[in-house]
């Protein structure tokens, strides 16, 4: 039905609003029913779950309950960054080699004129890989949550800066990883249960049973929601997009990206009156923003003094080295590399370095591909960052005030 009205596009004589809520309409009975199945079911089972994970009494237990967390087969962020990873393996090394981060538009319009005839200089499999990716994933992109940013469908360069990152040989297939942790933890899964049945005059057995299906049919369900509500954002996008270049052109804004300081209801009185000025109403609004695009961090809590409030560090054991920084262990193992500190995800990062940020989310996932390992200063075992971390098998601490770090180091 999406696709449909993304076809469709707006009504003219209905508004953009009306297309908007149209559009947010489609997803209203699906998404209650995927919120309600994560507040009241995954949640509570992950973090009884993730409890044992830290807490087993043993390492056995700990290293069985850490397999239960990872490996859903259906989740749609992990079906996008495997075929990230076949653009990127389809596209060939030379290719890549001859393209710096800096020269990804390049690369973008090269693609662009393969597709439209004019050259006949890439592999016909990656064109028809990316033409399937961006038929079911250009609505992703850059705080996808967010009309005003920038999808893959308009901004080409940003998806090849992620599919990049799984360029080379040495970048594991994260569709061979994915099937290895499902085949691991549904070995655990089996285990346990065997191990409840053997429990003579014990409900054991149907509590693992009910627990495992929750697994099996649950938990693939966690990024489904933002990604639903991205798409919608993408396809109202779209449409916002197409007046823009209308206004821009007959001098109704100044400028790409105005639009977006204006309401949807203020956009349909531009559309029906000419006479309606928007720029008394964007003046003010673009000062204020430019204003807060100056600031050089976003404090997460101040107080009334305007104090910039930090957490006191953590107490770190005496026979640990010096400048030993320690968090919360949401992702086991031990790694080495240069840290690389990233405040969004289409800056430049290199395989093999440490991604540090201050928090990630769905469009940060392609980094994880080719990190070392990762550093966060927000999150807990539910938050994105471990989520993929463990996904993709790189030791990750979070509760790390990344001021600490520099680049490079």
């Amino acid at each position: 039905e999406l696709k449909r009205l993304e076809v469709r596009g707006m009504v003219p004589s209905e508004g953009l609003e009306a297309f908007a809520l149209e559009v947010i309409d489609v997803l209203d009975e699906s998404l209650q029913m995927e919120v309600a199945a994560i507040m009241f079911v995954v949640i509570p089972l992950f973090n009884e779950l993730d409890k044992k994970r830290r807490l087993g009494d043993t390492k056995d237990v700990r290293t069985e309950f850490d397999a239960l967390l990872a490996g859903y087969d259906g989740d749609e962020l992990m079906e996008m960054n495997i075929e990230m990873y076949r653009l990127a393996q389809a596209l060939g090394d030379d290719i890549w080699k001859s393209y710096g981060h800096d020269d990804l538009r390049k690369l973008a319009a090269r693609i662009q004129d393969n597709l439209d005839g004019v050259t006949d200089d890439l592999p016909r499999e990656f064109l028809d890989e990316w033409t399937i990716f961006m038929d079911r994933f250009s609505y992703d992109g850059q705080d996808q949550m967010f009309v005003s940013c920038p999808r893959y469908a308009d901004s080409p360069e940003m998806l090849l800066a992620k599919v990049r990152q799984s360029a080379g040989a040495t970048v594991s297939d994260p569709s061979v990883t994915a099937k290895e942790r499902l085949e691991k933890r549904q070995q655990v899964q089996e285990l346990q249960l065997q191990r409840a049945k053997k429990k003579v005059l014990s409900s054991s057995a149907k509590k693992v049973s009910k627990r495992n299906a929750i697994l099996d049919n649950l938990f693939w369900m966690r990024n489904a929601p933002k990604l639903h509500v991205a798409e919608a954002c993408g396809i109202i996008r779209k449409e916002i997009l197409k007046i823009q270049t209308d206004f821009v052109e007959n001098g109704r804004i100044d400028e790409v990206g105005d639009i977006f300081h204006l309401d949807l209801e203020e956009i349909d009185k531009a559309l029906t009156d000419e006479s309606f000025e928007l720029r008394l109403k964007l003046l003010p609004r673009k000062a204020i923003h430019r204003q807060a695009t100056l600031a050089t961090e976003c404090p997460l809590l101040i107080d009334s003094r305007c104090r910039i409030l930090r957490p006191d560090p953590p107490a770190v054991d005496a026979n640990l080295p010096e400048g030993t920084l320690v968090g919360a262990a949401i992702s086991s193992g031990i790694a080495r590399g240069k840290v690389r500190i990233l405040e969004h995800p289409n800056e430049k990062f290199e395989q093999g370095e440490v991604l540090a940020a201050v928090v990630t989310g769905p469009a940060w996932t392609p980094l994880f591909v080719g990190c070392s390992a990762v550093v966060l200063q927000i999150g807990g075992a539910l938050q994105h960052g471990a989520l993929c971390a463990r996904e993709y098998k790189k030791p990750a601490v979070s509760n790390i005030d990344i001021h600490a770090l520099k680049t490079g180091m």
